[in-house]
C-alpha cells in the first residue's frame, strides 16, 4: 500500500500520495514548493558559516580550541553525566537560594578560562539552570574577567555556591 498524506494546502483535505505534497486540484502549487525545498537542501554555505562562526566565537585563541575540545570529549561526557546523578537533576544555585528547579547543564563553579586546572574536578562543578547558567556567566564576566575580550582579573576565587550572587531576587 502506497504512503499518504493530506494536500498542504488550507483547508483540502484531500489525500495524496506521497511522494506528491499536493492533489490533483491544486497541482500548479507542488513545483513551487519543490522549487523552495530545492534551495534549502542544496545549501552549500552552511559549513562555511559554523566554521566562520567557531572561529569567531568559539575558537578566538588557542586556549579556547582546546576547551571546545575538551567539552566534545568522552571523558567530559561521563563526568557531566555523574554530575547530573549527583545533583538530582536540579540547579543548584536556585536550590542555595531556597528554589527548586530542574536544570540542563554542568557549570564550573569557577570557570576553567581562570583554573585551568579545575574543570575535572567534581567539587568545582554544578548542575544548573539555563537562567542562571547565563546569569553566573555574566556575573564572571565582570567578577573574574572572563570572556571574549576581556583580561582575567586576579581576584580570589568562589568556590562555594552560597557565595555566589543570587541572580533571581527581583524576579518571582
Amino acid at each position: 500500500m502506497p504512503m499518504t498524506g493530506r494536500c498542504r494546502e488550507p483547508n483540502c483535505h484531500a489525500v495524496v500520495v506521497r511522494p506528491l505534497h499536493y492533489c490533483t486540484k491544486h497541482a500548479d502549487k507542488e513545483a513551487v514548493y519543490q522549487a523552495s525545498r530545492e534551495r534549502w537542501t542544496n545549501r552549500t554555505d552552511n559549513s562555511k558559516r559554523y566554521k566562520d562562526y567557531n572561529k569567531r566565537k568559539r575558537e578566538y585563541s588557542d586556549i579556547k580550541v582546546e576547551q571546545n575540545k575538551f567539552y566534545q570529549s568522552k571523558q567530559w561526557k561521563s563526568i557531566r553525566d555523574v554530575v547530573r546523578r549527583r545533583d538530582n537533576f536540579l540547579c543548584q544555585y536556585c536550590k542555595a537560594h531556597n528554589r527548586v528547579r530542574t536544570g540542563k547543564i554542568v557549570d564550573h563553579i569557577v570557570p576553567v578560562e581562570f583554573d585551568l586546572n579545575g574543570k575535572t574536578v567534581m567539587d568545582n562543578l554544578a548542575f544548573c539552570c539555563s537562567k542562571c547558567h547565563t546569569r553566573k556567566t555574566k556575573w564572571e564576566q565582570i567578577y573574574y574577567g572572563t570572556g571574549y575580550g576581556n583580561k582575567t582579573k586576579n581576584v580570589i576565587p568562589i568556590k562555594n555556591i552560597k557565595d555566589v550572587p543570587d541572580f533571581q531576587k527581583n524576579e518571582q
